[in-house]
């Protein structure tokens, strides 16, 4: 069966003409049914994925990046890629322990989709100096930041479902048309008004807006969900001080989106667009993206939650991923 191969694989398959190194059982986190490998990564290891230019990378702002980097002299990736490599940390045994744990709980609901996973996902933690903290996902690693709390138990069985899917739909960016309609949201492309641009804030999980939901808005024919920047870097606080959120209206024509405002005052809030949260289907507050909403619900399936405002969503969003190639 063909697969992504991710970056980190070639690093090792070229360094054995023979065939890729084994992965150290020490290393090892888990094993899917369709042998795709969960690995503890060195920090050396980690920052190949983390220092690496990709989608994410070519969209990040100056006034974001020092933002991240917690340091109003840091406006470009190659100092904010410093910073990352510097943050990264080693897993303790402890660590490990629980986040085996917690991948064993679920890997049978893993083991049904493993055939749109990349060979390999790396695991690494981090400090606070990577994205503020925050557990997020670059190409196929999946970091765990400095707030995550590694114990094993529902949380944190969640949260790998929630970052795995991140890897999953990365590596598979040719079915998000499909995928994204699940909540009614439609493809477009999108040019972001200069104003807007220069304040956004990337999501690494979600870094592009490739897609918008129609609904009903004044002057315009539906909405991209769209992060900012609130303020410039003061020397205070950490990413998370600095989330701007709202609903951007915009046109569509021909395929595509046309943003009908040129800052962050003519975003909508989302309650002003019940028809917005409706399609959404309302069993997560994480809407800053159609990847982000989906993701939930996909941890929803994985840990077989009940009692949800709309259960089919999870249950569409199984049946989508559990499909064969």
């Amino acid at each position: 069966m063909l697969r992504y191969v991710a970056p980190s694989l070639l690093v090792l398959i070229a360094a054995c003409a023979s065939g890729p190194e084994p992965v150290p059982a020490e290393e090892i986190a888990g094993v899917t049914d369709d042998g795709v490998v969960f690995r503890f990564a060195s920090p050396e290891l980690a920052a190949t994925v983390l220092t690496a230019e990709d989608e994410y990378t070519a969209v990040l702002q100056p006034r974001e990046i020092a933002i991240k980097a917690l340091d109003a002299s840091v406006t470009d990736w190659g100092g904010l890629a410093e910073k990352y490599e510097a943050d990264l940390r080693a897993w303790t045994e402890a660590d490990k322990e629980a986040l085996r744990a917690s991948i064993a709980a679920v890997l049978p609901k893993v083991n049904e989709i493993d055939q749109w996973l990349p060979d390999e996902i790396l695991l690494t933690y981090n400090g606070i100096g990577v994205e503020g903290g925050l557990p997020h996902t670059r190409g196929n690693l999946i970091t765990f930041g400095a707030g995550t709390d590694l114990e094993d138990g529902e949380g944190l069985r969640a949260l790998f479902l929630h970052e795995l899917h991140h890897v999953m739909s990365r590596a598979n960016w040719d079915r998000r048309d499909d995928y994204f309609a699940l909540l009614s949201f439609e493809p477009c492309a999108f040019d972001e008004p200069a104003g807007l641009e220069v304040l956004r804030l990337t999501n690494p999980d979600a870094p592009l807006y490739e897609h918008y939901m129609p609904v009903p808005v004044e002057g315009a024919d539906g909405v991209i969900p769209y992060l900012f920047t609130s303020r410039a870097y003061d020397g205070t606080g950490t990413l998370g001080d600095y989330f701007g959120f709202g609903l951007l209206p915009v046109s569509a024509d021909g395929g595509a989106c046309i943003a009908e405002a040129s800052d962050p005052s003519g975003l909508l809030q989302p309650g002003q667009s019940p028809e917005f949260l409706a399609k959404l289907g309302g069993n997560t507050g994480y809407i800053i993206h159609p990847e982000e909403t989906l993701a939930d619900n996909f941890v929803h399936w994985g840990l077989d939650r009940q009692g949800l405002p709309t259960p089919e969503l999870p249950e569409r969003v199984g049946a989508f991923w559990t499909e064969a190639k």
